[in-house]
């Protein structure tokens, strides 16, 4: 009867301690807050662009790209894979398919796969001393990442409180190229800003240090609106 006695008189610490034990996150259900992975999901960014195809030989546009997050899958380390429809409007009313492009987030990292190039473009927890090779999952030289800023953000008329300034490139020496990148994102919207200036400058004797685009391209996306269909 005593043993009986004992038994009886643990089993209600063992029922408590059971149900005071963390529930475990099931694989696949964490989602970046500074961007949210849902299907219906979407934002319409304002575009500026210019290519250049050689000296003095260039052309600018004017543009709006709508992303929308229509399907998901399960990647073979059981990671949620959300694919982006990319469309592109000059009016914001005939809108035409452009690309198809995916995000993931896994082991604390956003993941972007375009062109079959995994690229990874956010890491948390979020610090301002963090710093990371953005080119860890493909075969592109090593690429530091950085947080760059933390805090509140205007665009387009518009506060954002809680942003996250990313910085991939900040290099320009005068004389053979200028590569100019960042993404701006922001908690519970996604990303709100996007710039990319890559140039090559004409490096033959007669124009070396003169900043005369050789080839490249600039390309500045500024969020307009977002939501869920």
């Amino acid at each position: 009867m005593k043993i009986l006695k004992k038994r009886y008189w643990f089993l209600p610490i063992l029922i408590f301690m059971i149900g005071c034990e963390p529930e475990k996150e099931e694989p696949g259900i964490l989602n970046s807050v500074y961007f949210p992975l849902e299907i219906g999901n979407f934002w319409i960014y304002e575009v500026d662009e210019s290519i250049y195809y050689g000296e003095n030989d260039f052309e600018t546009n004017q543009y709006f790209y709508r992303d929308e997050i229509t399907d998901q899958y399960v990647n073979e380390e059981n990671d949620p894979v959300f694919l982006f429809k990319r469309q592109s409007s000059p009016d914001r009313n005939n809108w035409k398919n452009e690309q198809v492009f995916a995000y993931t987030f896994s082991r604390n990292r956003l993941i972007r796969t375009h062109d079959n190039l995994q690229e990874i473009v956010l890491v948390y927890p979020i610090g301002g001393d963090l710093e990371w090779d953005g080119n860890g999952l493909n075969n592109k030289f090593s690429e530091n990442f950085f947080i760059e800023n933390l805090g509140s953000y205007a665009l387009k008329d518009r506060a954002y409180p809680h942003t996250v300034s990313v910085r991939q490139s900040d290099e320009d020496d005068r004389i053979t190229i200028r590569d100019i990148r960042y993404d701006v994102y922001a908690i519970n919207v996604g990303l709100i800003e996007s710039y990319y200036e890559v140039y090559h400058y004409c490096s033959r004797n007669d124009c070396l240090g003169e900043q005369i685009i050789q080839n490249g391209r600039f390309t500045h996306l500024k969020l307009l609106s977002n939501g869920k269909l």
